[in-house]
């Protein structure tokens, strides 16, 4: 579990925990990790608990060891860890060293785990199931969130890869797209202005989600009652603004 010590990720490590789970809770802050983790085993979880800098190759490999190390095997792995970076500013105004921040920890930090991850899973053989954290903001886009929505996109179309690459071996991809959630991360952040999102949900609503969805073949899971909504309206920007040879359109 990436990105454990706070958000959807410390939810993520509470509900496992409550469903009798030991998990392996990973941050790069080690003092709230610390907290966090001290918390759940009060109440008579089980966790690991690993400081660890996800963006940083040779720490997600020793992760990855620690984590098979301490369980054995990995039945799930949570690839959570996030940044929300610069809200409100054009792409040109966005300082370029920011953006490649937020695109290492939540692109760069996705390919290093799967990298890492999968082929232990391969080997141990048996299902496993990937849950790789996106946001609705693959789809929906408003100004001002160019570093953010970009990294998202990015995440996106690796679970999509991820998925197609694993087809038919046992071990299950599903990507994670909650829109607007109540955690640390966005307090006092406006949404992006024309992105449409106007509900939200607790990071405990988000974990029951994909605690419910464990071991099944959902790929997209969505946690806001708005969701539909804003995917309707994401495809009809398309086709409104597409331009789509006639017989293609016929065909669709």
């Amino acid at each position: 579990m990436t990105g454990a010590a706070s958000g959807i990720g410390f939810a993520l490590s509470a509900r496992f925990t409550r469903g009798g789970a030991h998990v392996v809770m990973a941050d790069m802050d080690g003092e709230a990790l610390d907290r966090r983790a001290a918390e759940l085993t009060a109440r008579g979880a089980r966790v690991t608990a690993v400081t660890a800098d996800v963006t940083d190759p040779a720490a997600v490999e020793q992760l990855a060891d620690t984590a098979f190390d301490a369980l054995g095997g990995v039945d799930v792995v949570c690839s959570n860890a996030g940044a929300l970076g610069p809200v409100g500013q054009p792409l040109w105004e966005v300082p370029l060293e920011r953006m490649r921040q937020v695109f290492e920890v939540n692109h760069w930090a996705r390919v290093l785990v799967a990298r890492a991850l999968v082929p232990r899973l391969l080997k141990q053989g048996g299902p496993a199931h990937l849950i790789h954290t996106a946001s609705m903001s693959a789809f929906a886009v408003g100004s001002g969130s160019a570093a953010y929505a970009a990294s998202k996109h990015a995440d996106l179309a690796l679970a999509r890869s991820l998925r197609a690459d694993l087809r038919g071996t046992g071990i299950r991809v599903s990507v994670l797209c909650p829109g607007r959630v109540d955690t640390p991360m966005v307090e006092g952040v406006e949404a992006p202005r024309g992105a449409g999102g106007d509900t939200s949900v607790s990071a405990e609503d988000v974990a029951d989600l994909v605690w419910d969805v464990l071991g099944s073949d959902r790929f997209y899971l969505f946690s806001n009652p708005d969701a539909s909504r804003r995917l309707r309206e994401h495809v009809a920007d398309i086709w409104r603004h597409a331009s789509i040879p006639p017989s293609a359109e016929e065909e669709l």
